[in-house]
């Protein structure tokens, strides 16, 4: 397989997702078809299906390139510490759906829980990955308790990040709420596992010291 066959397959997936947006953005999710995501992006309707399978399929890969970009956004950004890197990551996200909120809303939305998995399949088994890494981190450097379970301490934050964002897109609060709740739980987890001093700037961060 060539590498420019591999890039035009890149670049025509990249115009597609955008074409998305774009499309969401204007007719909010009950206007995207896939006829007329095909229209919008120059393709032809197999070329959808080979590539996303579905619609479904179209919506995962939407917010799978929108984490795509995040990422490569924070790699461009000076190394934090691991406990740091963490609070980073959650804050580039609510900032990445905080500024394109009406087309984020309707698709986080449709998105369920897989029982017994990380929510949004393989994106969210992509945050947990990260968010292990840097527990994994925080823990050889001694910053964590000894016997801290990083792989489930990992998947607690996100999905309890992820249900109050469900809660979010489907309208049970609003923005403000489900970004201070969020970081409260967040700060409240981080502190069961870390070591002082740190556990007690964590407290403070969730304001309960």
């Amino acid at each position: 397989m060539s590498q420019g066959w591999e890039s035009r397959q890149q670049r025509t997936r990249a115009e597609i997702l955008h074409a998305v947006g774009e499309i969401i953005a204007v007719d909010g999710l009950d206007g995207l078809t896939m006829r007329k995501l095909a229209d919008r992006a120059g393709v032809a309707v197999a070329t959808l299906y080979n590539q996303f399978t579905d619609r479904d399929g179209v919506l995962v890969a939407f917010v799978s390139s929108g984490l795509d970009q995040l990422e490569f956004e924070l790699d461009e950004q000076p190394p934090a510490d691991p406990i740091n890197a963490t609070r980073v990551l959650f804050a580039a996200l609510h900032e990445t759906i905080d500024d394109r909120s009406h087309v984020w809303r309707p698709v986080l939305a449709t998105l369920r829980s897989v029982p017994d998995s990380p929510r949004m399949g393989a994106v969210g088994e992509r945050i947990v990955a990260a968010i292990e890494v840097d527990l994994a981190k925080a823990k050889a450097a001694g910053l964590l308790v000894d016997h801290c379970n990083v792989d489930r301490l990992a998947w607690h934050i996100f999905v309890s990040w992820m249900r109050g964002l469900e809660r979010w897109a489907q309208g049970t609060i609003d923005w403000d709420l489900f970004r201070a709740s969020s970081q409260t739980a967040l700060e409240v987890a981080l502190a069961s596992v870390l070591a002082e001093p740190m556990r007690a700037e964590a407290l403070r961060r969730a304001g309960i010291l």
